[in-house]
């Protein structure tokens, strides 16, 4: 019986043995894709179809168009944009904050604040949360931002409060944030965000922790431990214990708050006597040296193993393991002890300032400040440079020797 003519052999369509049907390859991206479609005529001209959607892709678009698994579809950047949009037409903002969140809790590393950011998520899902994402305009955006208000307390005085422009400014990053995982997720294509202005700060009279201020603290959280003792509340006194290991370490390190209460073991080093800030706010890393104090109130947190309680019934607690303090958030305790030693307008991150300053008071360059803090812009540092009166004063005498 006579046979048809064979088939014109075609680079890229080949059959596979192993699979005893047609296939067809292309290269993207230094990366070999393979597709395997059938034993039948039609199923080579299916192939060839294929490798030539592939071919013709990359003439028009370059090999960076080419997707690089067979299960996805050959298209333009034009056909793939209007998938996209056709997809976020049924996306919302409120998918998008989920998507964030959910980010979020699986990258505890990246997100060591675990409360605020899902908080304010969940304002935005609140308040825009139903508007279809890629609707979404940059005025809209602004005018949701302009009319942000102070819903973190229930006090009837308080409702209805402009929150600062630093708050708003916090609202509108974790709302580009969802729109930034959104694209990544390929939910939508833009972000509206970006169409917006940041609220511009002021940077006000920076303040910091007078050594008589400094004295009156640390008196009254030592009170607070004599009196625990004397009452026979030992537990209690532990944590007043812990409380000012908090503070000394707080302000002889300049740490940042999520940076302190972030802490590992592992990042505590006694023998070199340093701390390792692993990740900084602004992504970098850097060494802290341990002053005698702070090496003691390290070594003092450990020999207590105080534990981090779960929020509630049902919640366990999220912190990381190996935490080197029992708390992660100073807020409840610090206002009241604020309140027994007199010392008004004076915040947790006020500690901070107070080791830049003192640094600067000291004659110490602003080099070495920027160092230790962990600016990743000498501009943050120089905010403190008007209190360098010795190395003015060093400078004059200097000039004007006889």
């Amino acid at each position: 019986m006579a046979r048809g003519p064979k088939p014109q052999k075609i680079r890229g369509v080949y059959w596979r043995e192993d699979r005893n049907a047609w296939a067809a390859q292309y290269r993207a991206n230094g990366k070999l894709v393979r597709k395997v479609f059938g034993p039948n005529p039609e199923d080579r001209q299916q192939a060839i179809a294929w490798l030539e959607d592939a071919r013709s892709l990359k003439r028009k678009e370059g090999a960076d168009a080419l997707p690089v698994k067979a299960t996805e579809p050959i298209l333009t950047m034009a056909e793939k944009k209007a998938l996209r949009d056709e997809k976020a037409s049924g996306v919302t903002v409120g998918e998008l904050c989920d998507d964030l969140k959910d980010y979020i809790a699986k990258h505890p590393t990246q997100y060591k604040d675990q409360v605020n950011p899902p908080r304010r998520l969940d304002r935005i899902k609140a308040g825009l949360g139903g508007r279809h994402a890629a609707g979404l305009k940059p005025r809209e955006v602004e005018a949701w931002l302009d009319g942000l208000t102070n819903g973190h307390t229930q006090k009837a005085k308080d409702k209805g409060k402009p929150l600062a422009d630093a708050s708003v400014n916090r609202y509108r990053v974790m709302l580009s944030a969802s729109y930034k995982r959104g694209i990544k997720n390929e939910k939508v294509t833009d972000n509206p965000v970006k169409g917006t202005s940041q609220r511009k700060l002021k940077n006000g009279v920076i303040r910091w922790l007078k050594p008589e201020e400094e004295k009156a603290i640390r008196a009254a959280i030592q009170k607070r431990i004599d009196d625990c003792d004397k009452a026979g509340h030992h537990q209690e006194g532990n944590w007043e214990q812990h409380h000012l290991c908090e503070f000394v370490i707080s302000l002889q390190t300049g740490m940042r708050r999520g940076e302190q209460y972030g802490l590992n073991w592992a990042e505590v080093d006694f023998k070199h006597k340093q701390i390792h800030v692993k990740e900084s706010k602004n992504g970098t890393e850097r060494y802290i040296p341990m002053l005698p104090e702070v090496v003691q109130s390290f070594q003092t947190l450990k020999m207590m193993k105080l534990q981090r309680k779960d929020r509630r019934e049902g919640e366990p607690n999220q912190s990381p393991e190996g935490c080197c303090f029992a708390l992660a958030d100073p807020k409840k305790w610090w206002a009241a002890v604020l309140k027994e030693a007199k010392v008004k307008n004076y915040r947790w991150h006020d500690n901070r300032h107070t080791f830049c300053s003192r640094l600067v008071q000291a004659g110490k360059s602003l080099k070495v400040v920027q160092e230790l803090a962990g600016h990743r812009d000498i501009k943050m540092t120089a905010r403190y440079a008007h209190l360098d009166h010795q190395s003015k004063r060093e400078a004059l005498e200097d000039a004007f020797a006889a």
